[in-house]
């Protein structure tokens, strides 16, 4: 036995129910039978849906970028486009999805969170001005046709080998990260070909990249040519490091996100820092979450404490970023995207990264590495 929707075959994962068989490794997504035939979506691509412009010029780099990754696509390959943080990478991928749509064929664009996928279907409906860009996320999947879809990861399980181009954004992060089940799904929503797009590799995401066979397109050199922000690395323990963190915050000029680990020391540190500082927070299932991120990017406030739910999808001009890392739970994946925080968009001032730890971890040592490798590329 094996299952369409996710691939597993394994027998312990199979349940026989009143009706036949289904698995239970992917049944999160609903209920398939075994029996049952899957369908791919069908619907109809408009003859100008593929025709774009975007309001500002691409680098030199971005377009040879933008046009080896369409290259290896029409010779047939998958590609991992490995960039870094700010590179570009959406951009990079307009010219592919532009070619694809031209000629009728179904395109989808799937990244982790939901506010990003309401941010991407905005800026690809600007960029594609006559086509239908849909966005479906959670709660938000009434129409599910149109001729670009820009969805979350989950819910490509509406779509079995539905496209012909896949673009695969932040495969590194959750919640493609760790989960086999996720990542067959998202892989069997598409009939054609896949961009893998990510700015660090881990075991897991190079063993799919070496079964795909995908070939890589790489660049780790902003639009503004200016280096990736290397922290300054503080090694205290919990406490000392938060008396540090309060000259930091005393001698910072700029706008700030501080990542700590989990959401209890996000309220807490928020607590004691809204004292002295203008402040505020955010973690995921935060009620007042997008209030607060609106307040903090509009300069009602200086600081935001933050989780990892910040670490990708936010664009603030003239930024720093401190992290605190005393659990040891960010992996090089996180602290390169909370990094990447920093110095993003031309006109942007580098500003200021902190790393504040109690040891020097494997996964700081390769953070440190990944960011001194993509300067070197300058």
């Amino acid at each position: 036995m094996k299952c369409l929707r996710c691939g597993n075959e394994d027998p312990d994962f199979f349940y026989k129910g009143s009706k036949g068989y289904y698995c239970r490794k992917c049944i999160r997504f609903k209920r398939v039978l075994l029996e049952e035939e899957l369908d791919s979506f069908d619907y109809e691509i408009a003859p100008d849906a593929g025709e774009y412009h975007f309001s500002y010029e691409l680098t030199d780099k971005q377009k040879k970028a933008s046009a080896d990754c369409l290259k290896l696509l029409k010779e047939g390959n998958d590609v991992l486009l490995h960039c870094v943080c700010g590179a570009g990478k959406t951009e990079i991928a307009v010219e592919s999805i532009s070619y694809y749509l031209k000629r009728g064929l179904k395109v989808a664009y799937a990244i982790s969170r939901k506010e990003v996928v309401i941010e991407l279907s905005q800026r690809f409906t600007d960029i594609f001005q006559k086509s239908r860009v849909i966005a479906v996320y959670g709660g938000h999947h009434e129409k599910l046709s149109g001729d670009l879809i820009v969805c979350t990861c989950h819910q490509l399980y509406r779509y079995y080998r539905s496209f012909d181009l896949l673009i695969l954004d932040e495969v590194d992060a959750f919640p493609l990260k760790g989960d086999e089940t996720l990542m067959n799904i998202a892989i069997n929503s598409c009939k054609g070909r896949i961009i893998f797009s990510t700015a660090t590799i881990d075991e897991d995401l190079q063993k799919v990249l070496q079964e795909r066979d995908a070939k890589a397109v790489e660049l780790f050199v902003r639009p503004s040519l200016r280096p990736l922000s290397v922290p300054k690395q503080i090694y205290l323990r919990r406490f000392p490091a938060y008396l540090y963190l309060y000259r930091l915050m005393s001698l910072t000029a700029n706008r700030c996100i501080i990542f700590v680990s989990n959401r209890r020391d996000c309220r807490l540190l928020y607590q004691i820092f809204s004292r002295f500082f203008s402040c505020t927070y955010v973690y995921s299932d935060l009620k007042e979450r997008k209030e607060n991120i609106e307040a903090f990017r509009k300069g009602k406030y200086q600081f935001i404490f933050s989780t990892s739910v910040l670490e990708r999808g936010i664009t603030i001009k003239d930024i720093d970023v401190i992290i605190l890392d005393h659990d040891g739970i960010f992996d090089e994946s996180n602290l390169v995207q909370m990094l990447g925080r920093v110095g993003r968009g031309i006109d942007s001032e580098q500003g200021r990264s902190f790393l504040l730890a109690d040891k020097k971890d494997r996964e700081i040592k390769e953070t440190i590495s990944y960011l001194q490798r993509a300067n070197s590329c300058l």
